[in-house]
């Protein structure tokens, strides 16, 4: 999806990926933090896909987030099926909002995993009628899900410790984004409300880009979906610390085993 294009559609999908309804883990407190760190490098995030013209964020950030930790935890690589998400969805939520905490708790409770690509139809781009019976093929086991803390400082320990995290924020400063570049939007710019939280992500790792005159800026690595043409080849990166964008707002991750 184009930057013109990417302006109509997310002006009028604004996908609310948020909830409240769900408690937090608390902090893990891992020692010897590592001041950088990128699961890609792990080989453990798959490729960057594109959601095209449907506003189905949370399927895709959800989707993302069990293939990585599929990878870390039961080391296969997988290509799990975002139409099956937005076809059987028991709402029928389609391209339209949904929180992404929804859609795990229905990943586990309804569905007890995801398809696989292979084992349903290719994206379309838009909602269809649910091709699957609800017992063959059988899904890809996901057994649970957490939320984290909203604190940076916890998001960077839970990304370490167990793999990437799935994100809401705000969308509006990505729109006018320079790849290559570490986004510090302001809060006029990109609001850190709850409210405003319009878009899902996943954030597969965090650094800090120190200048030649030393001043330090701490950022997170996020996996887009709008294509590898979109930003740093679909990455994004956002300013770590204060909240940018909502992005610590609505924070968890799926378990797979």
């Amino acid at each position: 999806m184009r930057f013109r294009e990417l302006i109509v559609v997310y002006l009028f999908h604004y996908v609310h990926c948020f909830s409240r309804n769900a408690s937090y883990l608390k902090p893990i407190n891992v020692e010897s933090l590592p001041d950088y760190f990128d699961w890609r490098e792990k080989h453990a995030v798959s490729p960057v896909k594109d959601q095209k013209d449907c506003g189905a964020c949370w399927a895709f950030s959800a989707v993302a987030n069990i293939e990585s930790h599929v990878k870390i935890y039961l080391e296969k690589e997988v290509v799990l099926s975002e139409q099956f998400l937005i076809d059987c969805d028991v709402e029928r939520t389609g391209c339209k909002s949904t929180t992404v905490l929804k859609t795990f708790a229905e990943i586990v409770s309804k569905f007890g995993g995801v398809l696989q690509e292979s084992d349903y139809y290719p994206y379309s781009d838009r909602a269809e009628n649910c091709r699957w019976d609800g017992n063959n093929p059988k899904p890809l086991p996901v057994v649970g899900y957490r939320r984290v803390l909203p604190d940076e400082a916890v998001m960077a320990e839970y990304l370490y410790q167990y793999g990437p995290l799935t994100a809401a924020m705000n969308s509006a400063s990505m729109h006018n984004y320079t790849p290559g570049t570490i986004d510090e939007p302001t809060e006029d710019l990109c609001s850190t409300t709850s409210d405003a939280l319009d878009h899902a992500v996943l954030i597969v790792g965090y650094s800090t880009y120190v200048s030649k005159r030393g001043r330090k800026t701490p950022y997170w690595i996020i996996k887009n979906s709008w294509g590898s043409e979109w930003g740093d080849s679909g990455y994004y990166y956002l300013v770590r610390g204060r909240n940018a964008c909502g992005i610590s707002n609505d924070v968890s991750f799926s378990i797979v085993n």
